[in-house]
């Protein structure tokens, strides 16, 4: 856990405007209370980063951070990086993450694809994951629709769906969230809140309400969205921490 902390604390870090470049990023605080149907809720809060890189040719690699504690668990943290090609129209590329809390990590690998509208983007991802501590792999799918009724505006829809095979057999999983993101025009500060579903076999269920406050740079909301980082929430890893 501690090489996995040390890494995601040097990459938000670094995640600056200078760094940045003519793309765009932003770090942020977060807060986040779940509640599990009958075993009661619990707080979390942490730090959280996304930046963009060119890599001189028509790739853009994107890197991903999020740290998480609670008083009631162990800290969690997770570390994405994106690899895509995009232009106005869509953006097609692969990730890969990891996710820590003590002695459980998850990898995860996928592809993701957005689709690009007037004042929408349509977002998706397919990836496996493996858990050799508690003996779980699965795959998942996750769909996202963004709308901007203005540039510094975004309303955001998301579903996942997650088959999992452990030591007690085979389970699927749903997960439903709304959310929203507001940046003032006055000063590069965003402030987000979010809604999150998640249903598993057996009974298992859990809803997340969570708020951020994000300094932004290059640009708006929408700017991100087409040309900066944008992929953070799309692999199953990174839904855990957001």
């Amino acid at each position: 856990m501690r090489n996995l902390l040390i890494a995601a604390a040097a990459i938000i870090a670094v995640a600056a405007p200078g760094v940045a470049a003519a793309q765009t990023g932003y770090v942020g605080a977060v807060y986040a209370n779940t509640d599990v149907d009958g075993a009661g809720s619990a707080d979390a809060y942490g730090i959280e980063g996304a930046i963009a890189f060119d890599t001189g040719s028509s790739l853009t690699l994107e890197l991903d951070a999020a740290l998480l504690d609670s008083d009631d668990s162990d800290a969690a943290g997770a570390i994405a990086a994106h690899l895509f090609s995009r232009n106005d129209r869509y953006l097609f590329g692969g990730f890969v993450a990891l996710a820590d809390s003590d002695d459980s990590t998850t990898w995860e690998a996928g592809v993701e694809a957005n689709k690009y509208y007037d004042r929408w983007t349509l977002a998706g991802s397919l990836s496996y994951a493996n858990n050799d501590d508690a003996d779980v792999d699965g795959v998942a799918a996750n769909v996202q629709a963004r709308f901007f009724p203005q540039d510094n505006l975004r309303l955001q829809a998301n579903l996942g769906y997650a088959n999992l095979d452990g030591p007690g057999g085979s389970a699927d999983g749903w997960l439903y969230g709304v959310g929203a993101e507001y940046q003032f025009a006055s000063v590069p500060i965003s402030v987000g809140a979010n809604y999150t579903r998640t249903d598993l076999d057996g009974g298992f269920e859990a809803d997340t309400v969570g708020v951020t406050v994000r300094y932004n740079w290059g640009g708006t909301l929408f700017d991100r969205d087409r040309n900066g980082a944008s992929q953070a929430g799309l692999s199953a890893v990174g839904s855990l921490l957001r």
